[in-house]
C-alpha cells in the first residue's frame, strides 16, 4: 500500500501525507475492491504523466492535415499507417510535431508519395497479405542560384549578387577571383563567387532569337556571348526579351518598369549640335537638314534647301571623346560645315547689323535698304565654312527614369575671310563694324534636357550670338517657304538679339517619328529617323 502511495505522489507532484484519499478496508472482500481501483487510477495517471512528458507529440490540427492529404492522394487508413511505420517508425496517432512538418511538406511537394498497389496475396503455407511500405519522397531542396560563369573588365550592366544587392557598374579590372567596379557609389570590390549569372533570350523584330550570358547592358544596346560569337543588339530592335539572374527568369514586362531614356535621342538642341552622333546605319530628315550616321563616332549631315538651291554642302560631326558608365554618359564632338556655292547674299542677311549704315542705323533696322542696295554684287557666292565644338553630358536621374543631359558649345565660321569684298564700293557711308562684340563672328551656347515621361522631353537653351537676331511666327514662315531660297532661314529682317533664350518639347510619336514646338525660329520641328536604312 506504501508503495503504490509512493508512485501516485510521483505523479501528483505532492508528499506522501497529502495522498490520503485511498480509503481504509478492514476486511478482505473489499480490500481486494479497493486494489482493483487503486491499479486502475495508476494506469490512468501513467498515461497521463506521459502525454505530459511528449510535447512534441502531433497537435490535433496536423493529425486532420495529414489525413486529408493522404486521402487526397490515394491512401488508405491502412496504407498510411505502413508508410509512416516504414520511414517515420511511428503511425499517425504518435508521430512527432516535427516528424508531422515532414510529412505535410512531403504531401504538399511536386513529387508527391503514392500507396503502392498491392497485387492479391497467393494463398501459401504460413503467408499472410501484407502491405508493401512506401519509401517516403524527401521535399526537393532549393536549387543554388548560379554564379556568373563569364566575367571580363568593361563589363557594364547591372550586376545581381546572391544576398539580393543590385549594383550598376562597369568592371575595371578583376584580380585574384575579385571583380573591382565603378559605380554611381564609388569603386567596389566584389568576389565573383558573389555575382549571378545574367542570362537573355532575345527575340529581334525580324524574328532572329539569340540566348547567352549579358556582357553589356547601355543605353542603346545589350550584348550577350553566344557559343557562336559576341552579339550586340540595338534596344530598339528587341521585339521580345527574357532574362534570368542566377537561372531565375525575370519577365521583360518587369524589366521595362524602369527607361534609360526617352525615345528621342538627341542630336540637335534646337538649331545646335550635341556631342552624340546618330547611332550607326540610321538616317533622318529634319524640316531644315537631313543625314546619315556612318559609325558610333562619325555621321554626316546636309542642308537639303540650299542643295536644291545650288549649295551642296555636307557636314561632318566627329565624337573624338565618349566615356560611358551605367548612369552617365559624358562625349565631346568637333563638327565642321562646308558649302560650296553660297549665296553671299545671305551672309550680309545674316549679320545685316553688323553694317553701319552711316546715319546711325544698321542695315536691319533700316527698312529703306534691302541686301541688294548694301552689296557689290548680289548674285555673288563662294566657299563658305563652319565650324563647332561641342561638350555633351548625360546621366541617369535618381528615380531610374530617365535621363537629365547638358551640352555646352562653341560657333564660328569663314565670315571674316568673306566680309570686306561684298560692300558696294562706291557707297563710303557703309561700313562693317569690327570692334567689340563685332569683331568675330561666334556663337556660345548651353543646352539642357530632361525626360518628362518616355514619350515627351522638355528642352530649353541660352546663347550668346552676335549673328542672332529675333524673328517672329509670320517672318520665319514667309523665310522658310517665301523667298526664292526654301527651306532656308536666311531672311535679312529681325531685331538684333545677343542674348537670347529658348525652351519647348518633344514628343516622341513612335520610335521613329518626332514633334516638337518651341518658341523662337524655327518654332516647329519635326524629325523622322529610319533605322538600318
Amino acid at each position: 500500500m506504501d508503495l503504490i502511495r509512493n508512485v501516485l505522489a510521483l505523479f501528483m507532484g505532492t508528499s506522501i501525507a497529502h495522498v490520503n484519499f485511498l480509503p481504509s478496508f478492514k476486511h478482505s472482500a473489499n480490500e481486494e475492491v479497493y486494489m482493483k481501483f487503486v491499479k486502475t487510477t495508476l494506469v490512468l495517471f501513467l498515461i497521463m504523466g506521459a502525454l505530459i512528458a511528449q510535447d512534441g507529440t502531433i497537435i490535433p490540427a496536423q493529425r486532420s492535415a495529414i489525413s486529408a492529404l493522404a486521402q487526397q492522394n490515394g491512401f488508405t487508413q491502412l496504407s498510411l499507417d505502413n508508410y509512416l511505420q516504414f520511414n517515420y517508425n511511428s503511425k499517425l496517432d504518435n508521430l512527432s510535431k516535427e516528424n508531422a512538418v515532414l510529412v505535410i511538406q512531403a504531401f504538399q511537394s511536386d513529387n508527391k508519395p503514392r500507396p503502392m498497389v498491392i497485387p492479391a496475396p497467393v494463398a501459401t503455407q504460413n503467408t499472410t497479405p501484407t502491405q508493401l511500405p512506401v519509401k517516403a519522397t524527401p521535399a526537393p531542396k532549393p536549387k543554388a542560384p548560379l554564379t556568373a560563369s563569364i566575367l571580363e573588365a568593361g563589363m557594364s550592366k547591372r550586376f545581381y549578387l546572391v544576398d539580393g544587392n543590385i549594383i550598376s557598374g562597369t568592371i575595371l579590372k578583376i584580380t585574384g577571383g575579385v571583380c573591382e567596379i565603378e559605380t554611381p557609389d564609388g569603386t567596389l570590390r566584389i568576389p565573383s563567387a558573389d555575382i549571378l549569372e545574367e542570362t537573355a533570350k532575345i527575340t529581334k523584330k525580324d524574328d532572329t532569337r539569340y540566348v547567352g550570358p549579358v556582357l553589356k547592358d547601355s543605353m542603346q544596346e545589350i550584348v550577350i556571348r553566344s557559343k557562336y560569337g559576341d552579339v550586340i543588339i540595338n534596344k530598339k530592335d528587341i521585339k521580345d526579351m527574357d532574362r534570368f539572374h542566377g537561372g531565375k527568369r525575370v519577365a521583360w514586362a518587369e524589366e521595362k518598369k524602369t527607361f534609360y531614356q526617352g525615345e528621342a535621342v538627341l542630336t540637335d538642341i534646337f538649331m545646335d549640335p550635341t556631342a552624340f552622333p546618330l547611332p550607326p546605319h540610321t538616317f533622318y530628315i529634319s524640316g531644315l537638314s537631313l543625314g546619315y550616321g556612318f559609325t558610333e563616332r562619325f555621321m554626316l549631315r546636309t542642308k537639303f534647301g540650299s542643295n536644291f538651291s545650288g549649295d551642296l554642302n555636307l557636314q561632318a560631326h566627329w565624337r573624338f571623346y565618349h566615356r560611358p558608365t551605367a548612369a552617365k554618359e559624358s562625349a565631346a564632338a568637333l563638327g565642321m560645315s562646308v558649302h560650296r556655292n553660297y549665296p553671299m547674299k545671305n551672309l550680309v542677311a545674316r549679320y545685316s547689323q553688323f553694317i553701319d549704315m552711316g546715319d546711325g542705323t544698321t542695315l536691319n533696322e533700316n527698312t529703306d535698304y534691302g541686301v541688294e542696295y548694301v552689296m557689290e554684287d548680289p548674285e555673288a557666292v563662294g566657299i563658305y565654312a563652319e565650324l563647332y565644338f561641342v561638350q555633351s553630358y548625360r546621366r541617369t536621374m535618381e528615380s531610374g527614369r530617365g535621363k537629365v543631359g547638358a551640352h555646352f558649345g562653341v560657333r564660328t565660321n569663314s565670315f571674316p575671310m568673306l566680309k570686306d569684298n561684298l560692300l558696294h564700293p562706291d557707297s563710303s557711308s557703309l561700313a562693317w563694324m569690327d570692334e567689340g562684340e563685332f569683331a568675330v563672328p561666334f556663337r556660345v551656347f548651353a543646352g539642357f534636357e530632361y525626360d518628362l515621361s518616355k514619350n515627351m522631353k522638355f528642352l530649353a537653351e541660352v546663347w550668346a550670338d552676335n549673328g542672332n537676331k529675333y524673328r517672329s511666327f509670320s517672318e520665319s514662315w514667309e523665310d522658310y517657304f517665301g523667298d526664292d531660297s526654301r527651306f532656308v532661314l536666311d531672311g535679312t529682317g529681325g531685331k538684333y538679339s545677343m542674348l537670347d533664350f529658348d525652351f519647348g518639347f518633344l514628343y516622341a510619336v513612335n520610335e521613329s517619328f518626332r514633334l516638337g514646338i518651341h518658341f523662337q525660329q524655327p518654332y516647329l520641328v519635326f524629325y523622322w529617323e529610319l533605322y538600318e536604312l
